[in-house]
């Protein structure tokens, strides 16, 4: 396993020997910080450049619930991964994990070579998303990642799914009568809603492999991997009502319409065919009203 001392773990639990188990299967390998309960691990995330956190969901008072809430609205942690780890017995953690937004779930009692390769995979995650400013995939009006960043992104993504056997999720939402919007109110004002947009979905990504980026225009893609259609559609309604209550001084309420397809990639598929399904779907999505979900079905 790569050695990458720059990619700091936050480790928390009160169960002392928990914390050590971890440390000594990690430590080799990456900076590990550690913090016996939540208040703790709190404080470390202010003072700490955390990459990944590792959370019991055993801790003292079950408030691990809270401790992410507040990392998911706080904006300085809310892209961090957290991985929760809980009782092999308890399966529905596992299930609850993820509605939390959890990246991924390890259950006890701990085996090094799962730990190692699920923290590994967090860890490539999170560099790519670091490169996208490096290599230049940002888009400069919205200062979220442009297409060359997704095609980059969603490459990556595909191979694991196809490796791993797990659905990929991939939405694109247009902004609703957006050319009239430009006419009324001027380009200027059409630049600072498709920013004030990008920063809302990106705010509404619950996962650091949750992926958004500025398709072109007033488009925009969401990537959502293992997860399935039928999962992913209710949130996606979310993300819409959230975007139809966004508040811009002086400017209208706006909508957006969403397509929206899920995929098991095989060698037998391709990624243009997968985007052709969910444009399919917005497609659908504007001819039939407009401000809505709609996804394709094969």
């Amino acid at each position: 396993m790569e050695f990458d001392k720059d990619f700091t773990i936050l480790t928390v639990s009160d169960n002392c020997a928990s914390l050590d188990i971890l440390g000594s299967i990690l430590a080799p390998y990456y900076d590990i910080k550690k913090a016996g309960s939540t208040g703790e691990a709190a404080n470390l995330l202010k003072d700490e450049d955390i990459n990944l956190i590792i959370l019991d969901i055993a801790i003292h008072n079950n408030d691990y619930h809270e401790f992410l809430k507040d990392i998911k609205s706080n904006e300085e942690t809310m892209r961090i991964p957290v991985v929760l780890i809980g009782d092999s017995s308890r399966p529905e953690h596992e299930e609850k994990s993820f509605a939390l937004g959890a990246v991924d779930y390890i259950s006890k009692p701990f085996m090094a070579s799962i730990i190692k390769a699920r923290v590994n995979n967090q860890r490539m995650i999170v560099n790519q998303i670091r490169a996208i400013e490096e290599l230049g995939m940002l888009d400069p009006l919205t200062d979220i990642a442009n297409r060359r960043g997704f095609d980059n992104r969603i490459k990556q993504e595909w191979l694991r799914a196809a490796r791993d056997k797990t659905c990929i999720s991939l939405a694109i939402a247009d902004i609703d009568h957006f050319k009239d919007f430009n006419d009324k109110y001027g380009h200027v004002q059409g630049d600072v809603l498709l920013s004030m947009l990008a920063k809302q979905l990106v705010s509404m990504m619950r996962r650091p492999a949750d992926f958004v980026a500025r398709w072109g225009g007033e488009e925009f893609v969401m990537m959502f991997p293992n997860t399935e259609l039928k999962g992913i559609i209710k949130y996606l309604e979310t993300i819409r009502e959230s975007v139809q209550k966004m508040v811009i001084p002086d400017l209208p309420s706006t909508t957006i319409s969403i397509g929206v397809a899920a995929i098991v990639p095989t060698l037998e598929k391709s990624m243009e065919d997968f985007f052709s399904q969910a444009d399919k779907a917005l497609y659908e999505a504007k001819n039939t009203g407009r401000n809505k979900v709609c996804s394709y079905n094969t």
